[in-house]
C-alpha cells in the first residue's frame, strides 16, 4: 500500500504526526511526505499522486479534483485528519468510487467538550467568579449565577457536534428544539427530550447553540430579525462558523445587555486586539479551540481506519457523498 501524506513539513504536521503515530503509519505500507515547507498546489498534487493508493491530508491540502483525478489511477482512499472535507473532495472523488473517511467525528467529540463547558461556565457565572476571587473577594451575592439543569435549548442545525452535544445534555433535564432542515425525526428518536421544530421554536430558549454548517443555504441566516426572536436574557453560543451570524445584528444585541453570549469562532480570525468582543461583561471568548488543539486523536482515528481499509474491514469514520454536501465549506 502506497500511502502519500500532503500535510507540508513543520510544527502542524509533527502536531498531528508525533513520532509514534508517524511509526504506525509507517508499518502499515510506503509512506511519502510532502518534503516542502508549504501547502501542495493542485497542480502539485497532480504530479505527486501517480501511484497512491491512500491520500492522507490536512488543513490546507489541495482540493482532490476531476484534473487530479485523471492522474491518480490508483488511489481508492482519502483520509483526513481534520474535520469537514467539504472543500477537500469533490463529485469526482465519488464519481470514482474513492472512499472518503476523516477525524469528523472525533474531533466533535472534542467540541462538544468545550462546547457544554463554555456553557456551563457561562451559566454558573465561573469566569466572573474567579475574577472576583482573585480581587480578594468571597462574595458572590451581586452575581448572576444560573444552572443548565431544565432550561429550554435551541439547537439551529445539528451536524455530528450537535448529535454529541445531545448525549451531553441527557444528564441535565432540559428539553432541546432542533432546526435542521436536513435531519429525520428517526435520527433522533434516541433523544425523548428532543424535538424537531422550525427556526422561530429553536432560536426561542434559554440557551441557543449554533451547530449548522456554513454553506451558502447558512451563511447569514441568523440575522437581526431573527436574533430578536431569542428571549431576553438568554444565552447565544456559537462554536460552529462565525458567517452564519450577522456580525453587525449580533453585536448590536450583546452591546445592549440583552443577551449573553459564548463563542470559539469569529468572523475574522485571529480575532483583532481591538474588536468590540474583547470588551464586553457579558461575552465569554476562547480562540476557536473547539476541537483543534487535540490533534493526536484525530489522526489516530484516520489511521485506524487506514489498517480497517487494508483489512477489508468497515470503515467507522467514512464520509458519504450525502453527508459531505452538508459539510461546511
Amino acid at each position: 500500500m502506497n500511502v502519500f501524506v500532503t500535510l507540508p513539513d513543520g510544527e502542524l504536521r509533527d502536531d498531528f504526526f508525533p513520532n509514534e503515530v508517524r511509526h504506525r503509519l509507517e508499518s502499515l505500507g510506503s509512506v511519502a511526505w510532502n518534503p516542502s515547507t508549504d501547502d501542495l498546489s493542485e497542480d502539485a498534487l497532480r504530479e505527486r499522486i501517480d501511484g497512491v493508493d491512500v491520500l492522507v491530508t490536512g488543513w490546507g491540502s489541495p482540493r482532490v479534483t476531476a484534473d487530479v483525478l485523471q492522474a491518480a489511477d490508483d488511489l481508492q482512499l482519502i483520509a483526513h485528519t481534520g474535520g469537514s472535507v467539504g472543500t477537500l473532495v469533490t463529485d469526482a472523488v465519488y464519481d470514482a468510487g474513492i472512499r472518503v473517511v476523516s477525524a469528523n467525528d472525533v474531533m466533535a467529540e472534542y467540541t462538544a467538550e468545550h462546547t457544554l463547558g463554555l456553557i456551563i461556565a457561562k451559566l454558573r457565572a465561573v469566569p466572573e467568579l474567579d475574577a472576583s476571587m482573585k480581587a480578594g473577594e468571597f462574595d458572590a451575592d451581586d452575581v448572576d449565577i444560573r444552572s443548565l439543569y431544565g432550561k429550554d435549548v435551541g439547537l439551529v442545525g445539528l451536524g455530528t457536534i450537535g448529535r454529541k452535544l445531545l448525549d451531553h445534555l441527557a444528564s441535565f433535564d432540559v428539553s432541546a428544539s432542533i432546526y435542521d432542515p436536513y435531519v429525520d425525526p428517526e435520527e433522533i428518536a434516541k433523544y425523548p427530550f428532543a424535538t424537531l421544530t422550525d427556526l422561530e421554536t429553536a432560536l426561542d430558549a434559554a440557551v441557543v447553540s449554533v451547530h449548522a454548517a456554513r454553506t451558502d443555504e447558512t451563511i447569514g441566516m441568523l440575522d437581526a430579525d431573527r436574533l430578536a426572536r431569542i428571549p431576553d436574557g438568554a444565552l447565544f453560543v456559537n462554536t460552529a462558523r462565525a458567517e452564519i451570524v450577522d456580525e453587525a445584528a449580533l453585536m448590536a444585541e450583546l452591546r445592549s445587555g440583552r443577551l449573553a453570549g459564548v463563542f470559539d469562532v469569529y468572523h475574522q480570525e485571529p480575532l483583532p486586539a481591538d474588536h468590540e468582543l474583547r470588551t464586553l461583561d457579558n461575552v465569554l471568548l476562547t480562540p476557536h479551540v473547539g476541537g483543534s488543539q487535540i490533534r493526536g486523536p484525530l489522526t489516530e482515528s484516520v489511521i485506524d481506519d487506514i489498517e480497517r481499509f487494508e483489512r477489508g474491514r468497515p470503515l467507522e469514520h467514512e464520509i458519504s457523498r450525502r453527508h459531505w454536501k452538508t459539510m461546511t465549506r
